[in-house]
């Protein structure tokens, strides 16, 4: 089982890390021009980052990997912690 939790974790970790570093190249530039920000880089911003509407129609699938990758996480290191707790780790 500790194996099964690491290797999604593992998986997470790798989902959320691709889906930042892909970010800033798909982003939606009609958004970014009605925003007034001047670089693509402020998706890195925690609210634009999850938004929606600042993908391009074409690349949501960048924020669902960094949804997913950040869920996946949460979830696998609180896993990690309560069976710390209770000692099976």
């Amino acid at each position: 089982m500790l194996i099964f939790l690491f290797i999604i974790l593992l998986i997470s970790f790798i989902s959320l890390f691709v889906g930042v570093l892909m970010a800033p190249f798909s982003v939606n530039m009609q958004t970014l021009k009605d925003s007034g920000y001047s670089s693509r880089i402020t998706i890195m911003n925690i609210p634009e980052l999850f938004l929606k509407n600042w993908y391009e129609p074409s690349k949501l699938y960048v924020r669902k990997m960094i949804i997913f990758g950040l869920l996946g996480c949460l979830v696998g290191f609180s896993l990690l912690y309560v069976l710390g707790k209770l000692g099976v780790v």
